[in-house]
């Protein structure tokens, strides 16, 4: 029993011994690496500062580098000068041109083709004149020779409307304001609407139904607008006019019918 503890008693001295010689070890190399780093800092830093410049020498340098004034050559002076002499209204935009718009027509759907002022009388209808009447013309010409006519000043002589044949198309020649030198007969020029039709009175294929349709609905929008009465008293044809020479619209003309479609249009 004896012997088994001075083995213990040597294992315990040989160990504090190792244990002490390796702290004393590792307390040593600490020392060392933290000396070698402060002194390796201590030599970038005095590196990297640089050397403090004297003031003569920054005051050389900034001359050195001072920008020079530019300044304008002849050519860039004589240029200026000749674009000052221009006037101003050259220089600026020209504005784009007024696009025309449509004339005004007073029945939706017309097509304005104004006649010559020389063959009606301006006026202000029905404030000058009351509109009493609408009168039926037929043209004895083409839809354009009758447009054609009414443009001519020398012709004096044009109705507020004329409508095709073909498909009924209506053009305005003369606005219901004024008055249309279409009656033969100044009180009922005054006092009417007239409304011509392509056309000749011995030819009734002329009379063809979108013609009867589109002129119903425009004598009925007329008759609307200015109060009168839809029938033949004050629908009335051009041979009735007192005084008149002419016979249209004609014996083929459907009175009837076309009274008929006035009232429903």
């Amino acid at each position: 029993m004896g012997n088994t503890g001075s083995a213990e008693n040597t294992e315990g001295t040989e160990n504090k011994g190792s244990t002490g010689n390796k702290d004393s070890t590792e307390n040593t190399g600490s020392a060392e690496n933290t000396n070698t780093t402060q002194n390796s800092a201590s030599a970038l830093t005095a590196i990297s500062t640089p050397a403090p410049v004297p003031a003569q020498v920054r005051a050389s340098s900034s001359a050195r580098t001072r920008t020079p004034t530019l300044r304008p050559s002849r050519r860039r002076l004589l240029r200026g000068a000749a674009l000052a002499a221009i006037p101003a209204a050259l220089l600026t935009t020209r504005p784009h041109p007024a696009v025309a718009r449509p004339r005004a027509v007073d029945y939706p759907g017309a097509e304005s083709v104004p006649a010559s002022t020389s063959n009606y009388t301006a006026s202000n209808r029905p404030t000058s004149y009351p509109i009493d009447y609408v009168v039926i013309h037929v043209t004895q010409e083409t839809y354009l020779d009758t447009l054609a006519i009414f443009k001519n000043p020398a012709k004096k002589v044009s109705a507020h409307y004329v409508v095709r044949s073909t498909d009924g198309h209506i053009a305005q020649c003369v606005r219901e304001r004024n008055v249309g030198w279409h009656a033969g007969n100044w009180s009922y020029n005054t006092r009417s609407i007239g409304i011509e039709h392509e056309g000749w009175v011995d030819r009734p294929e002329y009379f063809t139904d979108a013609m009867y349709k589109r002129s119903a609905a425009l004598t009925s929008a007329i008759c609307e607008k200015y109060g009168i009465p839809k029938n033949r008293e004050y629908i009335i044809g051009h041979s009735e006019v007192p005084g008149a020479t002419h016979t249209d619209p004609g014996r083929y003309w459907d009175w009837t019918r076309y009274i008929r479609m006035v009232n429903v249009a």
